[in-house]
């Protein structure tokens, strides 16, 4: 049951048991009042003056006696004070004094009835109608009785009630315990804790619903952890042989180790190297984390897909000139299509998959450079013929720092696939790959964008 409905619930039965209280109150007094065995329009009984009563009159009035219940008696007093029709035993037909023989009979035995006076309006005259009811001793019993089932039922419905109302306060006091729990466990970076949300048919409520996204945090921010340890881990490995080299050969001619001058040009140029290959690991480093920042989606800009691809199969031929390599393209892209982008990182995505299929490439091996475009979608897709990629590998190559095992005689840090991978996501977008070892890989960048609208 969820939260809301619970305090609905709770709302209900606060709201419920005053009005119970309430109704049994009302109910107790009625049954407890002598009203309500009396007829409704009572009212003091008037002066009347003397008339007789027309055939019309009596028929009326009988009519009105014929509906009164069995256990009702009555006297009809004419406005001349004759008594015309009584039902009572101790009151007879007369033509006088009706008034004074009934207030007698009522001073009798109003201990053992109830009486009513109430005026009965007729066409030419005004009569008045006495009725009185039987105070039977077992008739006490009877509201007594009464009383009692009403009481019965109200207290076991009043204890049905709270006690609902214990069960959903405990659940959602609970709930919020539970979160609080976790929360604070995350709060202290515990984070090897999993939250265990209750998953019994019918307890699904928003607090268990919070616990399971709370669950989704904490795994992510494990996988965070993780991630971080590793990028720590992956930084102190890739810098570490750069950095021994410039230390141990900055040694060597320090300490006079190396002394001939050639060789310390050689040893200087090779130092040189080593720090440029230093400030590219740091670079790239540097860039991957700043692949992170959701900042980068809030500023795309909305640009021509089109020429930005153009631009780049241009440029990759001109390169692919000086590395000896033969580029191939085909840039089926005939009209302007805009999207929202990041130039400087989508081309860095472009360059980066093209030098690794320079990089893993002969001399005169083809690579193919594709472009076209749909309904939805542009596609880009860069196919080389170089060394390829495992099937083991394979799957592995958009994690950073791994090296497939073609790979890892070359100079890198296992980070370049790992910023494209980030970069497409950034965008929205998606990026396929087909690769077989010895024949070569094939990337596949899937580009949405919106149709003009006319």
């Amino acid at each position: 049951m969820t939260i809301k409905k619970q305090f609905i619930i709770l709302a209900v039965v606060i709201v419920l048991i005053p009005l119970v209280c309430s109704f049994y109150n009302s109910l107790e007094h009625y049954l407890r009042s002598s009203e309500r065995f009396l007829m409704h329009g009572s009212k003091e009984i008037k002066r009347f003056d003397t008339a007789d009563l027309s055939k019309k009159d009596i028929q009326s009035l009988f009519e009105t006696l014929r509906i009164l219940p069995p256990d009702v008696e009555a006297v009809v007093i004419t406005q001349d004070d004759k008594i015309i029709f009584t039902s009572i035993p101790c009151i007879k037909i007369t033509s006088s004094n009706g008034l004074n023989i009934v207030w007698d009979c009522i001073a009798q035995s109003s201990d053992h009835y109830f009486y009513q006076f109430t005026t009965i309006n007729l066409k030419d005259q005004d009569v008045a109608l006495v009725t009185r009811i039987l105070r039977k001793k077992n008739d006490n019993h009877k509201p007594k009785d009464l009383m009692k089932t009403i009481i019965s039922v109200l207290l076991v419905f009043v204890a049905i009630l709270t006690i609902l109302l214990i069960i959903m306060s405990r659940t959602i006091f609970r709930s919020i315990i539970k979160i609080e729990d976790t929360t604070m466990q995350l709060a202290n970076g515990n984070l090897r804790t999993k939250v265990t949300p209750e998953n019994k048919k019918g307890r699904q409520n928003e607090i268990t619903s919070i616990l399971e996204s709370l669950e989704k945090m904490r795994v992510a921010l494990l996988e965070e952890q993780n991630r971080k340890n590793r990028f720590i881990m992956g930084i102190s490995h890739d810098l570490r042989t750069p950095v021994a080299i410039i230390k141990g050969y900055t040694e060597a001619i320090t300490d006079g180790v190396i002394t001939d001058k050639e060789e310390i040009n050689n040893t200087l140029q090779l130092i040189h190297v080593k720090s440029n290959q230093l400030e590219d690991m740091i670079n790239s480093l540097i860039n991957f984390i700043k692949m992170n920042d959701s900042m980068i989606r809030e500023n795309l800009i909305t640009s021509s897909i089109t020429d930005i691809i153009k631009d780049f199969a241009t440029e990759a031929e001109i390169t692919a000139n000086v590395f000896k390599r033969k580029i191939i393209t085909e840039i089926n892209l005939d009209k302007d299509i805009q999207v929202s982008l990041n130039k400087q990182l989508v081309n860095r995505v472009f360059e980066n998959i093209f030098s690794n299929a320079l990089r893993y490439t002969k001399d005169f091996d083809e690579i193919h450079i594709k472009s076209y475009y749909d309904e939805n979608n542009v596609y880009l897709i860069i196919k080389d013929s170089g060394i390829g990629i495992g099937k083991e590998d394979l799957k592995y190559i958009f994690d950073m720092f791994y090296r497939g095992t073609n790979s890892r005689q070359e100079e890198g840090m296992g980070i370049g696939l790992s910023v494209v991978k980030n970069i497409i996501e950034t965008h929205g977008w998606d990026i396929e790959v087909e690769s077989q070892k010895g024949i070569g890989s094939s990337f596949k960048i899937i580009i949405p964008y919106k149709k003009e609208t006319k």
